[in-house]
């Protein structure tokens, strides 16, 4: 059983000296060995001195992309099987520099609206943008008139103003690496054909027509539109649904914010651009998604040979998951006696061979679940060593006395009696196909009154030609 499984993620690239550690640690007994795999293949932990194995945990000395980048997963093996961790994933993020070192200088009318493009350079990992106004520290400040997109990066400027112009220049910094890279700057300029007249809103940010959301994760729709005069940015649910009560309105209304996404959050959504000339609206679609989760996992069980198993497997999530299943940290392969169907696993007739370390699989496209388990099937003569025969019953005259015949055994025992050294029989009237391990002897005794037996529900007692 996995007490920490590997977790993804991303490190530096080029930084040499560093170490990735992927932790992975299982109980069991005998306790477990270890091997890893890095894209479904063995890694030859004995190939220099790169890899260190630390009980279950991997450590990767001075990792590189080329050749270090891609799923990890940790195997636990004892005489009694193997398990498979999750899948952790590792990337390296780098961020390179701005490439050309001139922009073309960008020139507007007084009161039209601008779009300032930063465009990336070269990167892994997630970005954050930001502008310098001018020179550093100096940085764009975001209000209802300027805004500035985490998605694409680029500076928008509802209505352009004098004290507008200036020299822009877009900062990527990488969550990856921090590293922090300026672009080249880009002037804006007025031209000098005058002011440009009012204008109704045209929105040039806003959210996808149909936007996949996870469960428990938090949203961030953007939305800015230019005009002038500069227009107010509202949000709305379609069908007549009030905005969720947890949600924010972030930079002066341009970023809705609804964290601890849940199914009653999804639905459509509506931005509205609005100023005297008139308005505009966008409008796009949350959907909900929930990666695989337990309902019901396996947990271990003991049978005897020749009888049957049948694991319940049930896993919730959004799109519904599907099954599969593992023996030993392979595919379970399926026969005429060993079937699947809708995650439940059926076993029939079952051997020793069948005996092992059992994975359940639940995934659906945005990730996946297991659960272990171990499967025992005994094979043993029959003991009474745990429920032994009592020695002496001592009954009443009249009475009824039950002999309990259980043995522990497997398969079970077929269990037959004897009174001294006769074994005992049903007569031909009683059905000895009824409570094999169990005889009932009913005595109704008198002075000189011989006692036959009987089984199951039928008593056949000899008095005359008499038989009950």
């Amino acid at each position: 059983m996995f007490i920490t499984e590997p977790s993804s993620s991303i490190v530096p690239a080029g930084l040499g000296g560093q170490k990735v550690t992927l932790a992975c640690e299982a109980r069991g007994s005998p306790p477990p060995r270890y091997r890893w795999q890095l894209n479904g293949s063995d890694i030859d932990l004995r190939a220099g001195d790169r890899y260190e194995l630390h009980g279950g945990t991997l450590v990767v000395s001075d990792p590189r992309g080329s050749r270090d980048a891609g799923t990890y997963r940790c195997l636990a093996t004892n005489s009694l099987g193997t398990i498979v961790s999750r899948e952790a994933r590792l990337q390296f993020a780098y961020l390179e520099n701005f490439k050309g070192s001139l922009r073309s200088a960008v020139s507007v009318r007084e009161g039209q609206g601008v779009v300032l493009l930063c465009g990336p350079p070269p990167h892994a990992g997630e970005l954050s943008y930001a502008w310098i106004f001018n020179e550093y520290p100096s940085f764009v400040e975001e209000d209802s008139r300027r805004f500035v997109s985490q998605e694409t990066g680029h500076l928008y400027i509802a209505k352009v103003e004098p004290s507008d112009v200036g020299n822009y220049t877009c900062v990527v910094t990488s969550s990856g690496t921090a590293a922090r890279v300026p672009g080249a700057p880009t002037p804006l300029l007025l031209r000098p054909d005058g002011a440009m007249g009012e204008y109704e809103p045209k929105i040039e940010v806003h959210f996808p027509e149909s936007l996949p959301a996870a469960k428990g994760s938090t949203v961030r729709l953007e939305c800015f539109a230019l005009g002038n005069p500069v227009p107010r940015i509202a949000w709305r649910r379609g069908g007549g649904l009030p905005l969720p009560q947890k949600a924010a309105l972030r930079k002066a209304g341009g970023v809705l914010e609804v964290p601890d996404f849940q199914q009653e959050d999804a639905g459509s959504y509506e931005c509205v651009a609005e100023n005297s000339r008139g308005r505009n609206a966008a409008r796009g679609r949350l959907t909900y998604y929930a990666k695989p989760h337990w309902v019901q996992p396996i947990e271990d069980v003991e049978l005897a040979v020749e009888d049957s198993l049948t694991w319940q497997c049930r896993a919730g999530g959004k799109p519904t998951p599907s099954y599969r299943w593992l023996k030993d940290g392979a595919a379970l392969a399926l026969e005429d006696r060993i079937q699947v169907e809708n995650g439940a696993l059926t076993i029939a007739n079952l051997s020793v061979a069948d005996a092992g370390m059992f994975q359940c699989v639940a995934e659906n496209k945005h990730g996946l679940v297991r659960a272990s388990a171990e499967l025992r099937v005994t094979a043993s003569a029959p003991d009474f060593s745990r429920t032994p025969m009592k020695t002496l019953i001592r009954a009443q005259v009249g009475s009824e006395v039950s002999l309990d015949c259980r043995p522990r055994a497997a398969p079970r025992a077929v269990s037959s009696w004897r009174k001294g050294h006769a074994p005992l029989r049903g007569s031909e009237r009683c059905r000895p196909d009824l409570v094999p391990s169990m005889w009932r002897v009913t005595a109704l005794l008198r002075p000189g009154q011989q006692l036959l037996t009987g089984r199951g529900p039928c008593v056949v007692l000899a008095s005359g030609s008499r038989t009950l």
